[in-house]
């Protein structure tokens, strides 16, 4: 993925002027959603995408794709820093949705009524 989006991964250090290896998370957000952007408008020439792809999209594919390794609910907080467990629970919630459908599950909830109760869960 850093070959693809092109990110460097070692810098000069100011100090000493050798290089050093770039920690992720010692990336800054504005740094992150430049490369992002960059990586987009590359790929994008005649290609369109279905949703905004932002660093928050990848947050919730990643934690999509934790659920359907079977990676613990608790293990998963601590993954995404939550404080609350209902703040990881919504995701829970959108796999049922996601296995039911391609299960080809036929809900009895009306649409709005799912709606509304995902949006209650999230607050």
């Amino acid at each position: 993925m850093c070959a693809a989006l092109r990110i460097p991964l070692e810098r000069r250090n100011e100090k000493s002027d050798r290089p050093e290896k770039v920690r992720p998370w010692e990336i800054a957000d504005r740094t992150a959603r430049t490369w992002l952007n960059e990586a987009v408008e590359a790929v994008a020439d005649g290609v369109t995408f279905s949703i905004p792809v932002t660093l928050h999209t990848f947050r919730h594919s990643y934690a999509m794709q934790m659920l359907y390794a079977g990676t613990p609910l608790k293990a998963l907080q601590s993954l995404l820093g939550h404080k609350s467990a209902k703040s990881t629970e919504i995701y829970t919630r959108v796999f049922a949705l996601d296995v039911a459908a391609r299960h080809r599950v036929q809900l009895q909830m009306v649409g709005t009524d799912a709606v509304v109760m995902l949006r209650k869960s999230s607050s």
